[in-house]
Protein backbone atom coordinates (compact mmCIF):
# COMPACT_ATOMS: atom_id res chain seq x y z
CA UNK A 1 0.00 0.00 0.00
CA UNK A 2 1.46 3.36 -1.02
CA UNK A 3 1.82 6.02 1.68
CA UNK A 4 0.06 9.29 0.97
CA UNK A 5 1.83 12.44 2.14
CA UNK A 6 0.62 16.00 2.08
CA UNK A 7 2.46 18.09 -0.50
CA UNK A 8 5.07 20.40 1.04
CA UNK A 9 3.10 23.49 0.05
CA UNK A 10 0.08 22.24 1.98
CA UNK A 11 2.21 21.23 4.99
CA UNK A 12 3.78 24.69 5.19
CA UNK A 13 0.42 26.41 4.74
CA UNK A 14 -1.13 24.31 7.51
CA UNK A 15 1.85 24.91 9.83
CA UNK A 16 1.76 28.68 9.19
CA UNK A 17 -1.95 28.68 9.98
CA UNK A 18 -1.28 26.75 13.21
CA UNK A 19 1.48 29.19 14.17
CA UNK A 20 -0.93 32.11 13.70
CA UNK A 21 -3.67 30.31 15.67
CA UNK A 22 -1.23 29.62 18.52
CA UNK A 23 0.31 33.10 18.56
CA UNK A 24 -3.15 34.70 18.81
CA UNK A 25 -3.80 32.67 21.98
CA UNK A 26 -0.26 32.50 23.43
CA UNK A 27 -0.57 35.30 25.99
CA UNK A 28 -3.98 34.19 27.26
CA UNK A 29 -2.90 30.56 27.66
CA UNK A 30 0.78 31.25 28.52
CA UNK A 31 2.01 28.70 25.99
CA UNK A 32 3.63 28.34 22.61
CA UNK A 33 2.12 24.95 21.84
CA UNK A 34 -0.88 24.53 19.58
CA UNK A 35 -2.11 21.48 17.68
CA UNK A 36 -4.32 20.62 14.72
CA UNK A 37 -5.81 17.28 13.76
CA UNK A 38 -6.18 17.19 9.99
CA UNK A 39 -7.99 14.76 7.69
CA UNK A 40 -7.08 15.30 4.06
CA UNK A 41 -7.08 19.08 3.84
CA UNK A 42 -9.71 19.69 6.54
CA UNK A 43 -8.88 20.73 10.09
CA UNK A 44 -10.97 18.41 12.26
CA UNK A 45 -9.94 19.95 15.59
CA UNK A 46 -7.61 22.68 16.82
CA UNK A 47 -6.49 23.28 20.37
CA UNK A 48 -3.85 24.91 22.54
CA UNK A 49 -2.04 23.88 25.68
CA UNK A 50 -3.91 25.19 28.72
CA UNK A 51 -1.89 23.69 31.60
CA UNK A 52 -1.53 27.08 33.35
CA UNK A 53 -5.03 28.36 32.63
CA UNK A 54 -6.80 25.12 33.58
CA UNK A 55 -4.33 24.17 36.32
CA UNK A 56 -4.21 20.74 34.75
CA UNK A 57 -0.88 19.07 33.86
CA UNK A 58 -2.68 16.92 31.26
CA UNK A 59 -4.05 19.88 29.28
CA UNK A 60 -1.53 19.59 26.43
CA UNK A 61 -2.61 20.81 23.00
CA UNK A 62 -1.98 17.43 21.39
CA UNK A 63 -4.04 15.50 23.98
CA UNK A 64 -6.89 17.98 23.83
CA UNK A 65 -6.90 17.92 20.02
CA UNK A 66 -6.90 14.11 19.97
CA UNK A 67 -9.81 13.99 22.42
CA UNK A 68 -11.77 16.55 20.42
CA UNK A 69 -11.14 14.83 17.10
CA UNK A 70 -12.11 11.44 18.55
CA UNK A 71 -15.43 12.94 19.67
CA UNK A 72 -16.11 13.65 15.99
CA UNK A 73 -14.36 10.77 14.23
CA UNK A 74 -15.08 7.89 16.59
CA UNK A 75 -12.58 5.52 18.15
CA UNK A 76 -9.71 5.96 15.69
CA UNK A 77 -7.90 8.79 13.92
CA UNK A 78 -6.25 6.40 11.45
CA UNK A 79 -6.95 8.68 8.48
CA UNK A 80 -5.65 11.80 10.24
CA UNK A 81 -2.38 13.62 10.85
CA UNK A 82 -1.38 15.90 13.70
CA UNK A 83 0.35 19.26 13.40
CA UNK A 84 1.98 20.74 16.50
CA UNK A 85 4.20 23.75 17.08
CA UNK A 86 6.41 21.73 19.45
CA UNK A 87 7.72 18.18 19.40
CA UNK A 88 5.29 16.04 21.43
CA UNK A 89 6.25 14.96 24.94
CA UNK A 90 6.25 11.25 25.86
CA UNK A 91 2.66 11.43 27.18
CA UNK A 92 1.38 13.04 23.97
CA UNK A 93 3.45 10.70 21.77
CA UNK A 94 1.80 7.72 23.48
CA UNK A 95 -1.66 9.20 22.89
CA UNK A 96 -0.76 9.86 19.26
CA UNK A 97 0.21 6.22 18.77
CA UNK A 98 -2.88 4.89 20.59
CA UNK A 99 -5.23 7.14 18.63
CA UNK A 100 -4.12 5.74 15.29
CA UNK A 101 -2.83 9.04 13.86
CA UNK A 102 -0.68 8.22 10.86
CA UNK A 103 1.76 11.16 10.90
CA UNK A 104 3.00 14.01 13.09
CA UNK A 105 4.31 17.30 11.70
CA UNK A 106 6.09 19.36 14.36
CA UNK A 107 7.79 22.75 14.61
CA UNK A 108 10.29 23.07 17.46
CA UNK A 109 12.32 20.02 18.48
CA UNK A 110 12.65 19.64 22.25
CA UNK A 111 15.15 17.48 24.08
CA UNK A 112 14.18 18.26 27.67
CA UNK A 113 11.55 15.52 27.68
CA UNK A 114 13.49 12.84 25.82
CA UNK A 115 16.92 11.32 26.55
CA UNK A 116 18.22 12.15 23.08
CA UNK A 117 16.82 14.29 20.24
CA UNK A 118 15.76 11.40 17.99
CA UNK A 119 14.02 9.40 20.70
CA UNK A 120 10.52 10.75 19.97
CA UNK A 121 10.94 10.04 16.26
CA UNK A 122 12.22 6.52 17.01
CA UNK A 123 9.35 5.86 19.44
CA UNK A 124 6.63 6.97 17.00
CA UNK A 125 8.24 5.36 13.96
CA UNK A 126 8.50 2.03 15.81
CA UNK A 127 4.74 2.26 16.41
CA UNK A 128 3.99 3.02 12.75
CA UNK A 129 3.57 6.81 12.99
CA UNK A 130 5.50 8.93 10.50
CA UNK A 131 7.26 11.86 12.17
CA UNK A 132 8.17 14.90 10.07
CA UNK A 133 10.00 17.93 11.41
CA UNK A 134 11.19 20.34 12.41
CA UNK A 135 9.00 22.48 10.14
CA UNK A 136 9.16 26.29 10.34
CA UNK A 137 11.20 25.92 13.52
CA UNK A 138 12.18 29.60 13.78
CA UNK A 139 8.59 30.76 13.34
CA UNK A 140 7.48 28.38 16.08
CA UNK A 141 10.31 29.51 18.38
CA UNK A 142 9.22 33.12 17.76
CA UNK A 143 6.01 32.40 19.70
CA UNK A 144 8.10 31.54 22.76
CA UNK A 145 10.18 34.71 22.23
CA UNK A 146 6.90 36.66 22.07
CA UNK A 147 5.86 35.20 25.42
CA UNK A 148 9.24 36.01 27.00
CA UNK A 149 9.06 39.58 25.67
CA UNK A 150 5.70 39.88 27.44
CA UNK A 151 7.01 38.59 30.76
CA UNK A 152 5.70 35.05 30.49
Amino acid sequence: MEEKQMPNEQVYRMMRDLIQYTRERALEYKTFTGAYIVKGTEIIWCDITSVEKDRNPLAHAELKAIQGALSIMGESLATCVLFTTQQPCPMCASAIAWSGIEAVYYGVPTSHQWRYPEEMRDFLTHLGVRCIGPILENECKAIDDFLLANGI
